[in-house]
């Protein structure tokens, strides 16, 4: 019977009525099937490019996905392409068809399997976007899924792949871009978004780097699941790890900002590695079900380093036993696996960031959550809001612990160093039965916690310091120590052995505790700058000397403020005091008030108190600043003698304290004309000894008048305001009429469209 015939009598009986027999109904239906089934628009190419001749100058050309489809099936083929050019010469649509990885094959052990035919060549993508990658289906667990399948000693660069979607449950070695890069091979400039997901090895750029390579620029915002097996997903690579005696592995200058979850070794950037991580960045949320979780390296193994990395994205792990949860490195240890990795060394972990929570596990870290046997974490700043582990938690590491290292080379030497750290994350914010501000040393007579510190208070270089007790041990011979804080409570601070440094106070305060003060022992210490410096009051209830020089040692005060047993003084020019003795040892302090006053260049008379200044504007700061005080403005300084220090460098304009040896409470004294509530008026003298307002008087045109009054006349200090200025208007009176018009019309126009749909509406009812 002719089932078209059957459909329309069937219509016929029960739809008479109908002006449309079902029968068009189900053709058209088979239509729409066979639409929505059918294969992409796009069909593999007989010609494999648009153009080019395949060198470096004139690339091979790919501008369709016909091409990019002939392109795979040649290098699937056997043809590796090694050291020819591929370009793309526009973006590329795969239209959401399943794709065939370019250069297919699969891994053995941390090499390539045979039989395989990996690309070998450089591939350009020219700043264009392949969209549309679907891959769902794979050969096996070992075989590479990506847009490239291996990578051999190739180049992929300059390219976007958008809204990919890989999902292959089996897959331990699946990645957007490729699953495996090996043999030297380099991947820089791409980004991927989308979503990735596999059984282990699962990366956003890459599922696995091995033997050598780098990965450089890329970034990640696709989500990243390892759903089962040992985990081993990150958001640019999932495992990089297996290296050749020569061979050296590289991510830098990398983001992430997709979601990375599985089971363990987890990390922002990487899953696994034994790699070189630096300057990269993670911004993802970073959740684990089991141990090594991290927002830039779930687990550092038996080799690299990580530095220069920060990481915002939340950090945890479901599992409340789990080993290894930190803010930049979950776990980072030698084991057992030690012979498989030809290169061995001390890991180091260094100049990193986390801002994030870590939460979970049984050992948590603002920075490392445990670290095993050997290596050095220095330089790392924590400031997580919190920090939650069942057992061991530290705000730089929250477990240090020595294992069975006994099959790792005898060049790897045992011991752990946690030094020059910061974690500003309080004790009581650190949850956790066993906890320390910095570190829970669980092995404490191997490993050493020093010198790390609730904030950066110095630098020297490019070297920031936690401490300046660490600052002046470690800096090298003749640096300038800049303080970046003020510091408070400061033990004594030693520079001895030859050793010569300058302190730049540079606007902080120096207040030593009663243990504290200057010991100089050979060594040689000038400082510089503007602040106070203080010293704990004695037995006396005077304070107590400033400092102790004996042998070699000598201390040159070039700037600063000191509230010592004599009359205030401002160190102006420098004083310096030199044993007469080589082997003397006495205590200093600065010099009596005749010598400041003799150098000074106006004094400040405030109720009873007399401070000298060796710059008048800082002066006249500091008397606009408390109210009734005047100044002296006292004859030009004569040049100090040889004897003085012979330098004679002009003053920082520094201020003063009081006579009764406490530090001068002016927070803002130091800043020559500006205060915080005035400006120096255009024709009062900078700091710097020049007339007219500066950029800092700009800066501060708002602030409020205030006026003070000296011996030798009285200086108004005022302000300046810029008038505020509405938005501009055309200026043209019939050009705004027009407008004016134009904009009725418009509405107007809209009303009328509007009832007359209203009207045909009712008419139809």
């Amino acid at each position: 019977m002719d089932p078209y015939r059957s459909v329309h009598a069937f219509t016929v009986r029960f739809f008479p009525h109908s002006s449309v027999s079902l029968r068009w109904v189900v053709a058209a239906f088979a239509l729409l099937a066979a639409l929505c089934w059918a294969s992409p628009a796009w069909a593999v190419d007989s010609a494999v490019f648009a153009s080019g001749a395949g060198t470096e100058a004139d690339p091979y050309l790919i501008e369709n996905a016909s091409q990019l489809a002939a392109f795979r099936d040649a290098v699937n083929a056997g043809d590796d392409y090694d050291g020819k050019y591929v370009a793309l010469g526009a973006d590329v649509d795969l239209e959401g068809a399943e794709w065939t990885p370019i250069g297919a094959g699969t891994r053995k052990s941390s090499g390539i399997a045979e039989g395989s035919t990996p690309f070998a060549g450089t591939f350009d993508g020219a700043g264009h976007t392949v969209s549309g990658l679907k891959i769902t289906s794979t050969q096996g667990a070992d075989y590479a899924i990506g847009l490239f399948g291996i990578l051999d000693g190739a180049t992929v660069k300059n390219l976007t792949v958008a809204d990919a979607k890989i999902a292959v449950p089996q897959s331990e070695l699946a990645g957007i871009l490729c699953g495996m890069l090996a043999n030297g091979s380099t991947v820089s400039g791409v980004s991927v978004s989308g979503s990735v997901s596999g059984k282990a090895g699962v990366g956003g750029i890459a599922g696995r780097m091995t033997l050598s390579g780098t990965i450089e620029n890329c970034e990640n915002s696709a989500s990243v699941t390892a759903a089962g097996g040992v985990g081993n997903a990150g958001g640019i690579v999932g495992a990089a790890y297996y290296t050749t005696p020569t061979g050296r592995m590289a991510i830098t200058g990398c983001r992430n900002s997709g979601s990375i979850s599985g089971t363990d070794c987890i990390g922002g950037i990487a899953g696994l590695s034994a790699t070189f991580v630096s300057n990269c960045e993670n911004s993802g949320a970073i959740a684990g079900t089991s141990y090594s979780v991290g927002g830039i390296v779930g687990e550092q193994k038996n080799y690299g380093a990580v530095s220069g990395c920060t990481n915002s994205g939340a950090v945890s792990t479901s599992n409340a036993s789990a080993y290894g949860i930190g803010g930049i490195v979950g776990w980072a240890r030698y084991d057992g696996a030690a012979p498989a990795y030809a290169t061995s060394a001390p890991i180091t972990v260094t100049g990193c960031a986390n801002s994030a929570s870590v939460q979970g596990g049984s050992c948590a870290g603002g920075i490392v959550g445990t670290f095993y046997n050997a290596g050095t974490v220095s330089g790392n700043t924590n400031t997580a809001a919190s920090i939650t582990s069942s057992s061991f938690a530290g705000g730089i590491v929250g477990n240090l612990q020595n294992a069975d290292i006994s099959s790792l080379p005898s060049t790897v030497p045992e011991g752990i160093l946690v030094e020059n750290n910061v974690s500003a994350t309080p004790l009581d914010a650190i949850t956790a039965p066993l906890k320390g501000p910095y570190a829970y040393n669980n092995t404490p007579s191997d490993f050493t916690v020093r010198d790390n510190g609730s904030a950066w208070v110095a630098q020297a270089g490019a070297t920031r310091y936690a401490t300046l007790a660490g600052a002046f041990a470690t800096a090298p011979d003749h640096s300038t120590i800049k303080l970046v804080s003020s510091v408070s409570e400061q033990p004594t601070l030693s520079v001895s052995d030859g050793r010569e440094l300058t302190l730049d106070l540079a606007g902080f305060n120096l207040f030593f505790a009663t243990d504290g003060g200057l010991s100089l022992r050979d060594g040689a210490l000038t400082v510089t700058g503007q602040g106070d410096v203080a010293t704990a009051e004695g037995a006396d209830g005077k304070p107590e000397p400033l400092a102790t020089v004996s042998g070699t040692g000598s201390l040159a005060l070039k700037g600063g403020s000191y509230n010592q047993d004599v009359a205030p003084y401002v160190a102006d020019s420098y004083a310096e005091f030199v044993p007469a003795d080589a082997h003397a040892t006495a205590p200093f302090s600065v010099v009596p008030a005749s010598t400041a006053k003799h150098n000074a260049q106006a004094v400040v008379h405030d109720g009873g108190k007399t401070v000298y200044y060796g710059d008048a504007g800082a002066a006249r700061t500091a008397a606009a600043a408390a109210p009734g005080a005047t100044v002296e403005e006292l004859k030009a300084p004569s040049t100090p003698s040889g004897n003085e220090g012979g330098e004679g460098n002009p003053s920082d304009g520094q201020t003063g304290t009081t006579n009764d040896g406490q530090p001068s409470g002016d927070a803002n004294a130091n800043t020559g004309d500006k205060t915080d509530d005035s400006t120096a008026a255009d024709d009062q003298t900078d700091g710097n000894g020049t007339k007219g307002a500066d950029k800092d008087d700009a800066s501060k045109a708002t602030a409020k008048p205030s006026t003070s009054s000296a011996a030798s006349g009285t200086h108004t200090y005022r302000s300046s305001s810029t008038a505020y200025r509405g938005v501009p208007q055309t200026g043209d009176a019939a050009t705004d009429a027009l407008l004016a018009v134009g904009a009725l019309a418009v509405v107007s126009g809209g009303a009328a469209a509007l009832a007359r749909a209203r009207m045909k509406r009712a008419r139809a009812k």
